[in-house]
């Protein structure tokens, strides 16, 4: 496998030859591929060349990241509602969120392609099936919390996780040095230092890295290992009330360092840019509106009218992550994330990005979420995703929350987007823009843990509500 750095990663801003696009967009990877590298035998610029390697990597995935037909859907569908045929497919795909690409003129799905089908539009379907159905009332889902938190002025929740990792049988070397990354809580706002433990782990870990950090693990490798680590931290959500808002006329980053305002302002290539469409639909947004607070408002409440909820491919498998939400109008919590962050760095509000995990005492699974600094504030949290959900379940009052606070039910891994691990990883990671399932490699450098290659796990062993 090629290998490819963080340094690399702004070349996929890089535009592509239209032979290599004609391929791709035809569905036909390995005609891709071949035709890659015949481009990559001449004699093409530095940028262009690492772009086609890029490109290179990512045809390889998603020969194999697509594997599912109409017929698998259409079956997969009937198992649930046995008088589900390609027309009611259809009727799902006319929804405009469901993620698939085209091989050889098919459409072709990922594996959770159903399951995202049945979460999204499981009331849908259910009508479909029974015309007397009557979806549940959601409007108050999530409440209850709020409500606490708008009492006490927030909310902490102490939470005992462990992570695993294990590799598949084809991609163990017995005996060889394996490098293994945990993601682990960083220390910040909502989750004090002092209130972070390394609890104990499969094999010895040391604790590395401040915005991506994790707990990093170098072992030999054992056939049918399991490799974990167990923690425990506290999540202290503040409630911040933004109902009696007025405007100031103090400038947005007011407070901020020259260096931090620049630096959460600014262009982050490939994905945070100022392209055409930003730019104009940051216009748009702002109008003649001019206070910052309303401003990133006016932001979010544009995400949560134009954007439909999706699971999405892989972040390393999308050239400008915005843009694909944008103009798909559906995307997954951290594309929605990343959307928000780079139309409020367009009109200069200060935003950043964080990322881990949503945990509950029942469960755990990725989350990204993201960041803006307004003065007098200081940095506040919005969650476009659990805005988008709210406006689908009809619950205003959790859509506004979700602009200016968050709840306790989270694990931050990440304070930042796009950063390295500590130490680098030496070849490619699954996802070099985020820190949620782990990575890992063989110290010769040589051998990666890639897509496919190992399971990753993740359970809540105990969460305790705590006075606030």
């Amino acid at each position: 496998m090629m290998n490819v750095n963080m340094q690399d990663l702004k070349y996929q801003a890089v535009g592509l030859p239209d032979e290599v696009r004609m391929y791709h967009y035809a569905g036909d990877f390995a005609g891709e591929l071949s035709c890659i590298d015949r481009w990559l035998a001449r004699q093409v610029p530095d940028c262009l060349r690492k772009r086609l390697e890029l490109q290179k990597l990512f045809a390889a995935q998603l020969l194999d990241d697509y594997p599912l037909g109409d017929d698998d859907m259409v079956a997969g569908l009937k198992e649930r509602f046995p008088a589900a045929d390609l027309s009611t497919l259809e009727a799902l795909i006319a929804k405009g969120n469901v993620d698939y690409i085209l091989r050889s003129g098919r459409r072709c799905y990922q594996q959770q392609a159903l399951s995202n089908m049945l979460m999204i539009h499981g009331d849908f379907l259910m009508s479909l099936a029974d015309p007397a159905f009557r979806a549940p009332d959601r409007s108050r889902e999530g409440l209850e919390t709020i409500h606490r938190m708008q009492a006490a002025g927030g909310c902490a929740y102490r939470y005992e996780v462990e992570e695993q990792i294990r590799l598949v049988p084809l991609a163990e070397r017995p005996g060889e040095m394996l490098r293994l990354w945990f993601p682990f809580p960083v220390a910040c706002a909502t989750q004090p230092e002092s209130e972070i433990h390394l609890l104990g782990s499969s094999h010895p870990v040391r604790l590395t890295g401040t915005v991506h950090r994790t707990a990093f693990m170098e072992v030999p490798c054992e056939p049918g290992a399991t490799y974990s680590v167990r923690f425990s931290f506290v999540n202290r959500a503040k409630y911040t009330d933004l109902s009696h808002h007025t405007p100031t006329g103090i400038p947005a980053g007011e407070g901020l360092t020259p260096e931090e305002l620049e630096r959460w302002t600014g262009e982050q290539y490939p994905h945070i840019r100022f392209t055409p469409l930003i730019d104009g639909l940051a216009e748009e947004i702002r109008g003649s509106e001019t206070d910052p607070l309303r401003l990133a408002r006016r932001v979010y409440d544009w995400i949560c009218a134009h954007v439909q909820y999706s699971y999405v491919r892989d972040y390393l498998l999308i050239d400008n992550i915005p843009e694909f939400v944008l103009t798909n109008g559906y995307g997954d919590c951290g594309t929605m994330a990343l959307a928000f962050i780079t139309l409020c760095r367009r009109l200069g509000i200060p935003a950043k990005w964080q990322s881990g995990s949503s945990c509950s005492p029942d469960r755990i699974g990725s989350h990204d979420w993201s960041m803006f600094y307004v003065a007098p504030y200081g940095w506040l949290y919005c969650d476009p995703s659990y805005g988008v959900g709210s406006v689908r379940a009809g619950n205003e009052e959790r859509r506004l929350h979700y602009f200016g606070n968050l709840d306790p039910f989270r694990l931050v891994a990440s304070d930042e987007f796009q950063q390295e691990t500590e130490p680098a990883k030496a070849l490619c990671r699954m996802d070099p823009y985020d820190n949620q399932n782990g990575e890992g490699e063989y110290a010769d450098g040589v051998h990666n843990i890639f897509f496919g290659d190992c399971t990753h796990e993740r359970h809540v062993l105990s969460a305790e509500e705590l006075p606030f």
